[in-house]
């Protein structure tokens, strides 16, 4: 008899050391239908059937129309209906954005400000001074120099300006506008004679949101969903998982390849040891350094993905860079109405920034990541408010003939992770599935047909952010349509992602796999109280060495908790019955020697709301838990103040002694 804990330390073995596949492979595929267990933690998993030979004699350049049908795949994710009654209820309409009436005196189309002839009607003549805003590091701005002007003013130093006007008839009129200067560098350094001979000679656009489920996307931006899907054939990928908790955890997985544990130190609470996160080998720099104008875009600058946990970055980090727009911007937000910058919409700020970028370069190769977290982070439903402007965006570069030679891809970090919505099970299984979709343009699809085809064939595939990387990659240099390794963290999009493929194999933690099934188990049984009160124990001995300032924590409330089953093939799988490792014997009857169950929990004081997959070992009677996989799935506001400053890693458990300082008087 084999034991299951026999059969898990194969597969840990085989994904934790690369240099030993090629010795491993052989034995790694007994267990190729083992799926979703962590890379890092022993744990038991959901199997599906595989028919290995039809995955082996279906062709890279197969035109089957019903080549991507999910039912044949090791990880079958959740049906998730997106008109889920337990999930609508948690969704209302939201009312427009109202901004200020009076039209702007001062506009921006691509490098060129003008004062507006409306304003001149009504005014008289107008003086504007634009005042230059320059980066001073990554968390400050400097002024730089002052031009005046009656009729335009085109940018030539910096991407913004704060613009102050006084009109014939005393009136007065000021604000801070973006553009896309007129870089003599940027113009010597890029070009299409500068790409490499076998790139696919096509410009890359990401427009990131922040915690949009890819449910969520279609319940709250139904009309550019529409567009996306049937206007622009958009192919939403339905097996996209996250592979962490929160964006640096998503994102550096797409920006650099790797995980942030894999990458050199930058976390602000290192002190000296810390680099700036210019040190990662980001991908936009593979691309500048092969003649593409970059762009890098985050609206946030408060909750900055390198900035709030992470060093920043000192060089700005590409050719176009809109932090310093949103340093100017942000303190300002109180001055104007709800959500506007004066009287336009601050999210369709970033909109026009991305035009006037994709109008000015047109000429030029371009790589462009944004990322939008306002409407978002906090409320799922405020997003809608930015529906239509996001359609007239897509519209226009459509209609301007931008995504004629412009790879596009809109995608999402992560569902939801601090709402009551993530009390549900959809809620739960919605945060682990994000929005991704990809346009590929018309020339791309006639010249690569089987690329183009393995995209379509991979929407119901298991993909992660780990995947986005090589498909980036595969810009600069393309290869072909190829068939991905199942061995490979990353596969890119464009090659056919195996239909064997699991969590293990993709890096995915148990605790995030959505592959994953959880039998749901009353929570007044004995074993799951223990799990909770072990979860507790942990989350106390994690802030043990701070106990002066975090108080010590107990259990409130058990919410919710299941269990994760080994399925029936798993256990019973024995041996390959035919030489060619096709036909399994599954007359086996294997023992297991550790429970996956998780939790969720309340605790005392501050009610504080944990969730966290915990290992229970059947010969030791324990259980063990990794701080990785506990989440924090409400805000903690407040509640850790004390710790925000030098001990920034533990805000999410604790709970300080001391109330929060009274806000001093202004």
């Amino acid at each position: 008899m084999v034991s299951f804990s026999f059969l898990v330390a194969i597969t840990v073995t085989y994904s934790r050391h690369p240099s030993l596949h090629g010795r491993l492979y052989n034995l790694a595929c007994l267990f190729s239908t083992l799926t979703c267990p962590s890379a890092h933690l022993p744990t038991h998993c959901l199997t599906y059937p595989v028919d290995h030979r039809k995955m082996m004699e279906r062709s890279v350049l197969s035109g089957s129309d019903d080549f991507s049908s999910p039912t044949h795949l090791a990880c079958q994710h959740p049906n998730l209906e997106v008109e889920n009654p337990e999930i609508y209820k948690f969704f209302h309409h939201v009312d427009p954005i109202m901004c200020r009436q009076e039209a702007e005196w001062v506009v921006v189309r691509g490098s060129v400000a003008t004062i507006t002839q409306k304003a001149k009607e009504k005014h008289g003549d107008i003086e504007c001074a634009f005042s230059e805003v320059l980066r001073n590091g990554d968390n400050k701005v400097k002024r730089g120099a002052t031009t005046t002007t009656h009729d335009t003013f085109t940018f030539t130093t910096t991407d913004f300006y704060t613009v102050s006007c006084t009109a014939q008839d005393g009136n007065t009129w000021s604000n801070t506008v973006a553009g896309i200067r007129q870089d003599e560098e940027i113009k010597a350094n890029t070009g299409w004679d500068k790409v490499p001979q076998d790139s696919v000679h096509l410009n890359f656009l990401m427009i990131g949101f922040d915690s949009l489920s890819r449910n969520t996307f279609i319940r709250t931006l139904p009309k550019t969903y529409a567009f996306l899907t049937k206007d622009l054939g958009g192919h939403v990928m339905q097996g996209y998982n996250i592979v962490g908790d929160g964006t640096p955890q998503q994102l550096l997985p797409i920006l650099t390849g790797k995980t942030e544990l894999e990458l050199p130190e930058t976390r602000k609470r290192m002190g000296n040891k810390a680099q700036f996160v210019n040190v990662y080998p980001f991908v936009w720099n593979d691309f500048s350094k092969n003649g593409y104008v970059t762009m890098y875009c985050e609206d946030a600058p408060h909750i900055g993905t390198f900035q709030y946990r992470l060093q920043g970055f000192d060089a700005v980090p590409t050719h176009h860079y809109m932090r310093p727009f949103y340093l100017v911007t942000y303190p300002q937000h109180k001055e104007h109405p709800r959500l506007c910058l004066r009287n336009t919409p601050r999210h369709k700020v970033l909109f026009d920034y991305i035009h006037n970028y994709m109008t000015v370069h047109k000429d030029r190769p371009k790589f462009a990541f944004t990322f939008h977290s306002e409407l978002s982070h906090d409320d799922f439903n405020l997003i809608s408010v930015a529906d239509n402007d996001l359609l007239a965006l897509l519209t226009s570069l459509r209609d301007e003939g931008h995504l004629n030679n412009t790879v596009l891809v809109l995608m999402s970090d992560h569902g939801h992770r601090f709402t009551s919505i993530r009390s549900t099970l959809q809620g739960k299984q919605e945060e682990r599935l994000p929005f991704l979709a990809l346009v590929l343009p018309p020339s791309f699809k006639a010249a690569h047909p089987s690329a183009a085809d393995n995209v379509r064939m991979n929407i119901h595939r298991l993909t992660t952010p780990f995947d986005l990387h090589p498909t980036m990659q595969d810009l600069l240099h393309f290869p072909g349509a190829r068939l991905g390794q199942v061995a490979d963290r990353g596969i890119s999009l464009f090659s056919q992602i195996p239909a064997s493929r699991t969590c293990t194999d993709a890096f995915v933690e148990p605790h995030w796999c959505a592959c994953l099934k959880w039998e749901p188990i009353n929570v007044e049984e004995d074993m799951v109280q223990r799990a909770a009160q072990a979860l507790v124990h942990y989350i106390n001995t994690y802030t043990a060495s701070h106990r002066s300032i975090c108080q010590q924590l107990t259990l409130s409330q058990l919410l919710w908790a299941g269990k994760l089953l080994p399925t029936k093939g798993l256990l019973k799988f024995k041996k390959n019955m035919d030489v060619d490792g096709f036909m399994p014997d599954l007359t086996d009857e294997t023992s297991v020697s550790e429970v996956v169950y998780q939790v969720t929990v309340t605790t005392s004081p501050g009610l504080a709301r944990f969730e966290a997959s915990l290992t229970y070992s059947i010969k030791l009677d324990t259980f063990s838990v990794k701080m990785d996989d506990v989440s924090r799935t409400n805000k903690y506001g407040d509640q850790a103040h004390c710790v925000m400053k030098d001990l920034d890693h533990l805000r999410k458990f604790c709970y300080c002694r001391e109330p929060p300082p009274a806000p001093q008087d202004s």
